[in-house]
């Protein structure tokens, strides 16, 4: 059996249409059954809440592999949210299903903050805000465990259909200005992510994993692209002014987490079969028409 939290998620719901053409044996914790259920009809449905252990004795019993999507991004929220539910969620899900043969996390690339050169998996961990330490310190539950275990560290994740860029697109839309900044940006498109839990069953994954596309692209050409395709025309001005402009706004920690310099070395996921490749420009039109046809 194989048992998915955060399976009515974005990122859970691409995983879910990939692994079920391989087995049909899903398990899916959910703490609204009803909705799981008219989402995944042909699945057992187990209701649970990760931040609350007593919860949880059901989801793990006759559990061969785990794949734990269930937590929180955010920039915003307080510190104690985001552990009681990435770190501590992820401590009462790994107890609950001690006699699993595998634990496999999403975990972030938020561990590592701002990058230098480039991040394989070696890279020190500096995370930049709660979320990352939040991740960084669920890694560090599984690891101690001495449970086998595969972690994802998972670049921003995008796609038609993704809650965050219908976030991210509508500030371009209201004509946000790009701030002029030398850095990368380096993220994942969903079916990369999904590929890389699919890999992550396979009886040779183990350890850590960085999970994103073939290569970093200029993060100003990158929200240049993200405005011309919403039909207008890009507007740059100095990172430091743009800086400001989100201060004022309240968005300093979250502008912080879009403008920081990403860049990271897949090598180790490409080892496991791992094939990034995709049409970049083209998911990027993909996701800008769904954003038109859902604002």
């Amino acid at each position: 059996m194989l048992l998915v939290t955060g399976a009515t998620g974005f990122l859970g719901l691409n995983t879910l249409k990939e692994i079920a053409v391989r087995r049909s044996d899903i398990r899916i914790l959910a703490n609204d059954p009803a909705n799981a259920r008219k989402m995944y009809p042909k699945y057992e449905i187990v209701r649970g809440d990760i931040t609350e252990p007593g919860t949880l004795k059901d989801a793990g019993k006759d559990v061969d592999a785990v794949i734990h999507l269930a937590g929180m991004v955010s920039y915003t929220k307080p510190k104690g949210v985001l552990f009681r539910l990435n770190t501590e969620g992820t401590r009462n899900v790994l107890e609950a299903c001690r006699k699993a043969d595998r634990f496999i996390f999403s975990s972030s690339v938020a561990v590592y903050g701002e990058i230098r050169d480039r991040a394989d998996e070696n890279y020190k961990t500096a995370p930049k805000n709660a979320y990352g330490q939040s991740k960084l310190d669920a890694e560090k539950i599984i690891l101690d465990s001495g449970m086998k275990s595969v972690i994802l560290r998972i670049a921003p994740v995008y796609g038609a259909g993704s809650p965050q860029w219908m976030k991210n697109l509508s500030l371009l839309d209201k004509g946000f200005p790009i701030p002029q900044t030398g850095n990368l940006t380096h993220v994942a498109h969903v079916s990369n992510a999904v590929q890389a839990f699919r890999l992550a069953l396979k009886p040779k994954a183990k350890g850590i994993y960085n999970i994103a596309d073939e290569k970093p692209v200029a993060f100003v050409g990158f929200a240049s692209e993200l405005v011309t395709l919403l039909g207008k025309e890009p507007k740059t001005l100095p990172y430091w002014f743009v800086n400001f402009i989100a201060r004022m706004k309240g968005m300093k920690a979250y502008f912080d987490v879009l403008t920081m310099n990403r860049n990271y070395g897949i090598a180790k996921a490409k080892e496991l079969g791992y094939d990034p490749e995709i049409d970049f420009y083209a998911e990027l039109g993909k996701m800008v028409e769904w954003y038109k046809n859902s604002r």
